[in-house]
């Protein structure tokens, strides 16, 4: 950090992100527990992706409210409300066994996050352009380790004391959200003078749209993207049900239960992207988006055969490395995304374009898991997804290497 505003601007993140980081906690738990305990309250496991997929799909409608919001009102009211929210969606997730409650709770989540989100790029946008990039670290890196804390510690929870125990102790944890919400100076921080211009329209979005579909480079950058998101998601949601198969009714996996083992490999996602995104965004620099994103996808491609071929103990290794290497695509493909956006005829519109495209392939990830899963099985799901990541990251990298997005 280079000067006295540089650092105000990074205690106002830290803040702001620790606000997000403790709100996103019962999004996080979900994915580690639900398919777990699912039988218990009652869901059905289709209706177990239906859920997960909810808060994603609201938010290809709620990110533009969560715009409208901010640009009227200013952040602080709206971030406060999503504050709100958060906590009380988390609240709800404790009545779980009323699938109707729980899909409110679930789209209540996904506008609240639009939100959040929201407020997290208006908090990065108050610092300078020379430290954006450190400042989206810190922001994300707090995320993650909130997400990755959740998974882990309610986990253990889970595995020793119940659905509910778990939901409980993460909602009283996401509770502190709260004071820290309200003390936010978000008055006396306001946008640097080199941020972003106002948002354009619809006719501009509808135009943005048109650019990425006839752009051979952005298009296939856009496409590489959503189908990472997609097939993350259907491994994030199916993790916890493919390590109970591996595994023994009953067994540990050392000493970890399948609930905690579930939280350890969901934690290495979200951890490997606050530890590892550095070293990931540096090794991008020196040899360039498209080649570091090839390399990882084919790591990822080899690791998803490992998974399904290997035995138990080094098959759970294999995932740790597919949830590393997804890690390392995702901020790859984000960094040639944030390049692609300043050769674009509207930056803004194509950063909005590639958003609502990954946020849909996160969206169908878990709705199309489970029903997927029982037709042809988690292995074959697992094989095509690896496969189908390694042609998309392929086809961008060529397109990449003849045509300048």
């Amino acid at each position: 950090m280079q000067t006295s505003n540089d650092m105000r601007a990074a205690r106002f993140v830290a803040g702001v992100g620790s606000v997000v980081a403790l709100c996103i906690l019962g999004d996080s738990l979900m994915y580690s527990i639900l398919p777990l305990a699912a039988p218990e309250l009652g869901i059905a496991l289709p209706l177990v992706g239906v859920l997960l997929s909810a808060n994603r799909l609201i938010r290809l409608l709620s990110n533009s409210w969560a715009g409208a919001l901010f640009e009227r009102w200013g952040p602080r009211r709206p971030f406060t409300a999503a504050t709100v929210l958060s906590l009380l969606t988390t609240s709800l997730y404790m009545v779980g066994s009323v699938f109707g409650l729980f899909l409110v709770a679930r789209a209540g989540w996904g506008i609240a996050w639009s939100a959040l989100r929201q407020g997290g790029y208006t908090a990065v946008w108050t610092g300078s352009g020379r430290v954006k990039g450190r400042l989206t670290g810190l922001l994300w890196g707090l995320v993650r380790f909130g997400s990755a804390s959740s998974v882990l510690v309610g986990g253990v929870i889970f595995d020793n004391y119940g659905y509910r125990a778990a939901v409980g102790v993460i909602a009283g944890v996401t509770a502190l959200a709260m004071p820290v919400a309200l003390t936010l100076p978000w008055d006396k921080m306001t946008p640097h003078a080199d941020g972003p211009q106002r948002t354009p329209g619809v006719a501009s979005l509808r135009a943005g749209w048109r650019d990425v579909i006839v752009n051979p480079a952005r298009r296939s950058l856009t496409l590489a993207g959503m189908t990472g998101h997609l097939v993350n998601g259907i491994v994030l949601s199916t993790t916890s049900l493919f390590l109970a198969a591996r595994l023994a009714d009953g067994a540990q996996f050392g000493l970890l239960g399948v609930g905690a083992l579930s939280g350890l490999m969901l934690g290495t996602r979200w951890m490997s992207d606050m530890v590892l995104g550095p070293a990931f965004g540096y090794l991008s620099d020196r040899i360039g988006q498209p080649n570091t994103a090839l390399m990882l996808a084919l790591v990822y491609a080899v690791a998803m055969v490992g998974v399904v071929a290997l035995p138990t103990g080094l098959a759970v290794a294999a995932l740790l490395l597919v949830f590393i290497c997804d890690g390392g695509i995702y901020i790859a493909v984000s960094a040639a995304a944030t390049g692609a956006a300043l050769r674009a005829p509207s930056p803004h519109q194509f950063v909005a374009v590639f958003t609502t495209a990954t946020d849909g392939g996160s969206a169908l990830g878990p709705l199309l898991a489970f029903s997927l899963a029982q037709a042809v099985g988690l292995p074959t799901l697992y094989l095509v997804g690896g496969a189908l990541v390694l042609v998309m990251v392929a086809a961008y990298w060529r397109t990449a290497r003849v045509s300048t997005a």
